[in-house]
């Protein structure tokens, strides 16, 4: 055996060669003699699906999302191209991703119009299902604008569809890439959950709790599935299902959710709540256990479901993509329930299923689905959108955007407050697609990991698996507050409402929502980063209670907990005007503090009889006697304000100055110091 060393000059100019490459994809439909159409006048298989880069690679299978011209079998076919610039042309690449080999002759057009002929086809037979063809051309006087493909249907019995066609100045092959994320770990791997939430039935539609503790799944043929007792022979269908994680991060054996979630007909979860407590389902329970196409919403309440309940959206419809099959629909809501995605086929469309949001109106209702647009949407199917806790990240499948098998799952970013526009969706990898269908992507709050259903190395049909995001994939992070209301000093927990603003006027202009979670009495939210937030609690015969939460800064997700504390209006509570704010050595009053005064003076006006000690304190910087008179000058300040502006006796407010005598905290830190420096306010007298 021998070898031949190729010459380093020829080396280094195919290595420039390949440096300098232009590549242009089509962009404009010039002519054609014939496209596929349906009854719905999408654009699935018309000519426009041959622009831009290949949809279909490089599976390269039949797809809406493709040119299929609808010609006689014995005639001819053509279409124009233009580019979006003349190029020297060397070689043109066709993508014939459905029975290739049909293609008789390609002309190019410079920028006057002239034609010259690039390929003839001299009889040569084809004997792949799919290719990616790629002519090199002899080197042309003129640069080309435009190209154009006569397909003769004799060379090639069958459909036809081409995907994409591009040209270029370079000998050296086009090729085609896949949208990938950046730097995807190469040894990510996707875990199974195994045997003890896996079976060998089928798990599938994973939705995570956004605290990461509760996973609702989907079980099908399972024999504990509820089954129609009337008719024996009846198919075992699918059930809803759940598993709670321990302390310890374990799973536990999971359980089927039961009646009335579940009846005798096909049950699937579609999203959960932000309290984990409410879960939305497909499909509309009639009473007499009928199902219709839609969306329901079930509550859970000391260990029961509720009967699910219609979530109305202004003309809903759902038709089917294939006749004779039922509607294919999936959804997500957004953690404060205010967005909702739908994936499912409707007018006006894009193909097949596409992606549509609907926003919460004040009456409960959803608006009218509005189409998310092309960014996201192809000709053929997308759906299983997950709308992560960010309200910005989308995750969702597609079967019509470059991957790896029949659909893989992508990531995209929203760009605005419209909802219809979004950056160009990335794959998330080999590592997470498969060469099958993968869909179903759900992730917790922290952002950290996900889980998706595969049938790829799993125990029975689908299993659930988990998998670690890397950083190009992951959402803004977030923090989940849980806050209960307490009296103070008892521990009691209150039934009382919580409100909560943002320093930011959009955030507040749209609204937070804190949903109450009944078993443990506790509001929880969901709250961007990157701002500040006040909470608020009022009820009568109570001193109301505020307190703050600084994200500003934030950069991680946290599970933050703040609890407010009310003081009951009798004597002998005592309570810290925590939100009464004085810099460092001095005594005027901040604006900022001027809410918590008027509370106070509420109170006062309310209960006329009451006489209270407004007692001040410091920290124990600088000279003892001047702190002395610092704290005195304080809540003398505090006073005057209360008397001029809630024209209150003065007989009725006592004051006492501590100084730095008395502190809450260590002196040792400027913040810890912060805490010292306060008034502190006791009933004397009712």
């Amino acid at each position: 055996m021998s070898f031949r060393l190729i010459p380093l000059y020829i080396l280094l100019l195919l290595s420039a060669e390949l440096k300098s490459q232009e590549v242009l994809w089509a962009t404009e439909i010039l002519d054609y003699s014939s496209e596929e159409t349906d009854m719905y006048q999408s654009p699935k298989n018309r000519a426009v699906q041959v622009l831009g880069e290949p949809s279909v690679y490089p599976q390269m299978s039949k797809s809406p999302c493709a040119w299929q011209p609808n010609g006689s079998e014995y005639g001819e076919d053509y279409i124009k191209v233009g580019f979006a610039k003349a190029l020297s042309v060397r070689q043109v690449a066709i993508i014939e991703n459905f029975n290739p080999g049909a293609v008789a002759r390609i002309f190019g057009y410079d920028e006057s119009g002239q034609e010259h002929l690039l390929y003839q086809n001299s009889g040569e037979k084809v004997n792949v299902s799919k290719r990616f063809w790629r002519v090199i051309t002899e080197p042309m006087t003129r640069p080309l604008n435009a190209i154009k493909l006569v397909v003769n249907h004799r060379m090639s019995k069958g459909i036809k569809q081409y995907d994409a066609i591009a040209i270029s100045d370079s000998q050296v092959p086009i090729e085609a890439n896949i949208n990938l994320a950046e730097d995807i770990p190469e040894d990510l791997q996707k875990e199974n959950l195994g045997p003890v939430v896996n079976s060998v039935y089928g798990e599938v539609a994973p939705i995570i709790t956004p605290d990461g503790n509760t996973l609702y799944f989907t079980r099908s043929h399972h024999p504990d599935n509820i089954k129609n007792k009337k008719d024996k022979d009846a198919e075992i269908l699918q059930d809803v299902w759940y598993s709670n994680k321990n302390t310890h991060g374990k799973w536990s054996s999971p359980r089927n959710l039961g009646r009335p979630v579940n009846d005798e007909d096909l049950n699937a979860a579609a999203t959960a709540s932000a309290s984990g407590n409410g879960l939305f389902v497909l499909n509309l329970y009639n009473q007499d256990g009928s199902h219709q196409s839609g969306l329901s919403r079930s509550a859970v309440s000391d260990g029961k479901w509720s009967f699910p309940e219609q979530v109305k959206i202004e003309d809903y419809q759902a038709r089917s993509v294939e006749e004779g099959k039922s509607p294919t629909t999936e959804f997500a809501i957004s953690h404060d329930e205010k967005v909702l995605i739908m994936g499912l086929s409707r007018l006006p469309s894009y193909g097949n299923n596409d992606l549509y949001v609907s926003f919460k109106r004040k009456n409960g209702s959803y608006s009218r689905p509005i189409n998310m647009g092309s960014a996201l949407n192809t000709a053929d199917n997308e759906g299983t959108p997950f709308l992560s806790a960010d309200n910005k990240t989308l995750y969702f499948n597609s079967e019509g955007h470059p991957g790896y098998g029949s659909a893989d799952i992508f990531m995209s970013k929203r760009l605005d407050d419209t909802w219809t526009n979004w950056s160009e969706p990335l794959n998330l990898g080999p590592q997470i697609n498969s060469n099958r269908w993968d869909a179903f992507f759900t992730i917790p709050a922290s952002g950290e990991y996900a889980y998706m259903s595969s049938d790829f190395n799993s125990i029975g049909r689908e299993d659930i698996f988990k998998i670690n995001l890397f950083e190009s994939i992951k959402p803004d992070p977030v923090v989940i507050l849980s806050s209960r209301v307490m009296e103070i000093g008892t521990q009691t927990v209150l039934n009382v409402p919580l409100s909560i603003k943002s320093n930011n006027d959009e955030i507040n202009e749209k609204g937070l929502k804190l949903e109450f979670e009944e078993a443990s009495r506790t509001y929880k939210i969901i709250l961007p980063v990157g701002y500040k937030y006040y909470l608020d609690a009022q009820s009568s015969g109570f001193i109301g209670s505020n307190d703050s939460i600084d994200l500003s800064s934030e950069k991680n997700y946290r599970e933050i907990t703040k609890n407010l504390f009310l003081t009951p209006v009798r004597a002998g509570h005592k309570m810290i005007l925590a939100n009464l704010i004085f810099a460092q050595g001095r005594y005027k009053i901040q604006k900022s503090s001027y809410d918590e005064l008027e509370k106070l003076i509420d109170i006062m006006k309310e209960y006329p009889a009451m006489e209270v000690l407004l007692e001040g304190h410091t920290d124990n910087q600088g000279d003892f006697t001047l702190n002395v008179k610092l704290a005195k000058d304080r809540v003398d300040a505090v006073k005057s304000y209360i008397m001029e502006n809630g024209d209150i006796a003065g007989a009725r407010i006592s004051t006492k100055s501590w100084g730095p005598i008395k502190p809450i905290s260590s002196n040792s830190t400027p913040e810890t110091r912060k805490k010292n420096r306060r008034v502190e306010f006791t009933i004397i007298k009712m």
